[in-house]
């Protein structure tokens, strides 16, 4: 009996399958984009590391760049605390303290309700004035500052003028208080000494007048206002406050109470704090090397694997090979802060002008730093002052810490963020964003040739199922002839 056959004709075909195999097949067409895209963003991610380890060393070199050598050890005292600053020196100082600065107070009569109106219910105004100040000699201009509140007739209980006081925000705190003598209103000053002094009266209302008055017949003084007074080093000095910052420099004394011997008073120690400078270093060698050990990361070259591959075969780059291998801003980067470490600073008569002379011994091979605390002790217990001069140097001849500080803001920027990486960054950034465009463009082309491939494999599919039903056809009317 004849047949009509033809190859793969009436079987079916998986044209599923075979579209998925030729959409996996496009895909690879991505490949080379998707390299790079991983290749900008290691680097960009690298950069980003790099960047923050020089940040964080630049906050202990500039401790390093001063100070961690003018941090002071201050003895303990009774009639008052100090703290050292920027500037403090070593030394010894004789303090007397012989009188407290305190603030100004002014109470009110009693009365016997806190809302009642105190003035004149006359449908007018009227204003209190408080002034501040030491009050002017004869034929002195007056140049107290002045506080002006004017009130109406609702508003002069002793409540509502507390109320329309505290409400100018000046210098005086108002408060209404219930004593044995009845309510109480209290002005106290917020500034202490001669320079807080109230003087207090009432323009346009002589009944109110009667009850707000600084005249001692009317308001009763119940906090005198007094300067502070203290003898440093035998002179005398007399303040408006009891936190004092202009006397001994870089000092500011915190006075509490007067000195119980008037003559002897009592001595404030300032020494040097050599352990805030050892911290400073540790955590100096610590960062330093985190630094260095990313840029070791991010330069890393491991040897491709070529065994296996044919003669016509190429090896492709070793996957654990660092996202900056080769760089040559890394290389010349990691040269410059390697020859500040290697460096020697400060005279050439001086017994420390480098790390390894205060215990830093640097590997030659990988740059890391490894710190003697005995030998770095030694060297800040004999000769603080090298130690300092090495790291801080001067205008003429900048130190360790300076020079390595102005290399970090080159290349990490300052506070703009302004540097070498940056720009890097940028550029990698700006090639990134044109990868991710041609990876969008080819994946559309992609998806466009894969649908022609599915309309294809359908249009064929059709066609094979009307060959199959002619087939069928012509073999059953064959079928009837030869019978």
């Amino acid at each position: 009996m004849a047949t009509i056959s033809s190859l793969g004709v009436g079987a079916g075909l998986d044209t599923a399958s075979i579209v998925a195999q030729l959409a996996a097949a496009e895909q690879t067409r991505l490949t080379p984009y998707t390299n790079r895209q991983s290749s900008f963003e290691g680097k960009i991610s690298a950069w980003g590391q790099i960047s923050d380890a020089m940040n964080t060393l630049r906050s202990t070199v500039e401790k390093l760049s001063g100070e961690a050598f003018t941090t002071q050890k201050i003895s303990a005292n009774e009639a008052f605390t100090a703290t050292a600053g920027s500037g403090a020196l070593s030394g010894t100082h004789k303090v007397v303290v012989s009188q407290l600065a305190s603030a100004h107070s002014l109470a009110t009569a009693g009365q016997k309700d806190a809302d009642t109106r105190l003035g004149s219910q006359t449908g007018g105004t009227r204003t209190v004035v408080i002034k501040q100040g030491p009050e002017p000699k004869e034929g002195e201009e007056d140049t107290r500052k002045e506080i002006r509140v004017e009130l109406k007739d609702d508003e002069t209980s002793l409540n509502q003028v507390a109320k329309e006081i505290n409400k100018q925000g000046g210098d005086v705190n108002a408060r209404v208080v219930s004593s044995d003598d009845g309510y109480q209103l209290i002005l106290t000053s917020k500034k202490t000494g001669e320079v807080g002094k109230m003087s207090v009266s009432v323009e346009g209302d002589d009944a109110l007048n009667g009850v707000l008055n600084s005249d001692p017949s009317t308001m009763t003084e119940i906090g005198k206002a007094q300067d502070a007074q203290l003898k440093v080093d035998g002179v005398s000095y007399t303040r408006s406050s009891n936190n004092i910052t202009d006397i001994i420099s870089g000092v500011t004394l915190n006075l509490s109470k007067v000195s119980d011997d008037q003559e002897a008073g009592e001595q404030l120690t300032l020494s040097q704090d050599t352990s805030a400078a050892k911290t400073a270093i540790q955590e100096f060698v610590k960062n330093y090397n985190a630094m260095l050990s990313l840029t070791s990361k991010a330069s890393k070259w491991v040897q491709n694997d070529s065994s296996g591959l044919a003669t016509d075969e190429v090896a492709t780059q070793n996957s654990q090979n660092g996202a900056l291998m080769g760089d040559s801003m890394l290389r010349g980067m990691v040269s410059e802060f390697r020859g500040l470490a290697n460096g020697t600073y400060s005279d050439s008569e001086a017994d420390i002008r480098a790390l390894a002379d205060i215990g830093i011994k640097i590997d030659s091979a990988t740059g890391q730093m490894t710190l003697d605390n005995k030998k770095l002790d030694k060297a800040l217990a004999d000769n603080p002052e090298q130690v300092q001069q090495m790291f801080v140097g001067t205008d003429e001849a900048p130190g360790l810490a300076s020079q390595m500080n102005d290399t970090i803001t080159l290349y990490a920027g300052d506070e703009d963020g302004d540097g070498l990486i940056k720009e890097a960054k940028d550029g990698l950034d700006e090639q990134l964003k044109l990868v991710k465009t041609q990876i969008d463009k080819t994946k559309t082309l992609i998806d466009a040739q894969v649908e022609r491939y599915r309309t294809q494999f359908q249009n064929l599919d059709s066609v094979m199922s009307q060959l199959n039903s002619t087939s069928s056809s012509l073999t059953a009317l064959l079928a009837q002839f030869s019978s």
